[in-house]
């Protein structure tokens, strides 16, 4: 054996091997990928059906991947439908705020009050008659027309369900893989919402291993998760599926495994799909929209997540000030046994707010050493 086939997963695979790979492997889409049938424009929206459609043959998902997509369903759905209220009321917000300053400026040499809170008006209105015009149009009905397509093109294509004794098991073994941060999934170990929720990526992998052991074909997997657990990236550029995970794939099932992201992928399948080749670029450029938005829907989550943490660390840092100073009410006793601790403490919660304060979100999710508390 070789060194390449030694260390396989550290090898980005060649053209000739892509197209190999092609040729026989089956393509796994990820919920989120398939929630994107549902929250794009409908020329985007039909050729990302064409593109499952031309896949059809080769095209199966884990029992997970499906329950995902219909927990998260009714959210794009409903997200989308509310979106038109949603906005008409954050905009009228907004240029509330602004009215109410003009009404309080003081004579100005150039700005008229009048003039502009009509202007204000006159742009309110316009928005809003835009809003209900596109919410008068809303396609539910294509969606759902979608909804169904995708069924039909899955129907006799999904995993089974597993057993609460799979689940159970594979939960031990989640645990023991998180903690050590073995790929996937260990990103999603803080997830909370159900018993095991944050198992789903490692369910996901290990459906795919078993289908490309029984069928004894290779997986190719299209995702949007950018995370580093299933991402092999070196200087912040993505080169493929983390290594480890090639190499598992390959102990396991003796088949290989490769990732796209799904933009990626679309420039591929559009190479070997003539038809689709005049519209990847208005795909490509509709994901690239969605894309752009979910990170600063998720920026936006981290500068909160940021602002709490901070808040905690100062209510902290003040009791402390508090002991030290002799604030009454606080016992002087555990301040003279313990005054160095303290003031050591004291010192680690200014750096802590110091770092949060100058670099937002990124230290959102951590907590100060248990012992220090």
């Amino acid at each position: 054996m070789n060194m390449k086939d030694k260390y396989s997963g550290w090898y980005v695979k060649s053209a000739a091997e892509v197209v190999a790979l092609w040729d026989n492997a089956i393509f796994v889409a990820d919920a989120n990928v398939l929630l994107h049938c549902l929250r794009h424009p409908a020329a985007v929206r039909n050729e990302l059906l064409r593109l499952f459609d031309a896949l059809k043959a080769s095209l199966w998902i884990p029992y997970q991947v499906g329950l995902e997509f219909h927990r998260n369903r009714l959210d794009v759905e409903l997200g989308a439908q509310d979106a038109y209220e949603t906005l008409i009321r954050d905009l009228d917000a907004v240029l509330e705020k602004a009215r109410e300053r003009l009404r309080q400026l003081r004579a100005h040499p150039t700005i008229s009050v009048p003039k502009e809170l009509a202007a204000l008006d006159i742009f309110a209105a316009d928005f809003r008659g835009r809003m209900i015009a596109a919410q008068t149009a809303h396609p539910s009905e294509e969606i759902a027309e979608a909804v169904s397509r995708l069924t039909q093109l899955l129907d006799g294509r999904i995993g089974d369900k597993w057993t609460r004794e799979q689940l159970n098991a594979l939960k031990k073994e989640g645990e023991d893989r998180y903690a050590k941060k073995i790929p996937p999934g260990y990103k999603d170990a803080k997830k909370d919402a159900g018993e095991f929720d944050k198992f789903g990526d490692l369910i996901i992998w290990k459906e795919m291993i078993a289908k490309a052991k029984v069928d004894n074909r290779p997986i190719v997997f299209i995702t949007d998760d950018v995370k580093e657990d299933w991402w092999w990236i070196h200087k912040g550029r993505k080169l493929g599926p983390r290594p480890e995970l090639v190499e598992e794939f390959k102990a396991e099932s003796g088949q290989d495994f490769h990732i796209y992201e799904f933009s990626q992928f679309l420039r591929f399948a559009a190479e070997r799909f003539a038809e689709m080749k005049a519209n990847v670029g208005q795909v490509e450029e509709s994901l690239l929209a969605d894309e752009k938005a979910r990170q600063r829907q998720s920026d936006a989550a981290e500068a909160i997540g940021n602002e709490i943490k901070i808040r905690r660390l100062e209510d902290e840092r003040d009791e402390i000030i508090a002991l030290l100073s002799g604030v009454p009410g606080t016992s002087t006793m555990t301040v003279a046994t313990d005054r160095a601790g303290l003031r050591t403490r004291l010192k680690e919660l200014d750096d802590l707010i110091a770092i949060s304060l100058n670099k937002p979100g990124e230290n959102a999710d951590s907590e100060p050493p248990a012992d220090d508390r």
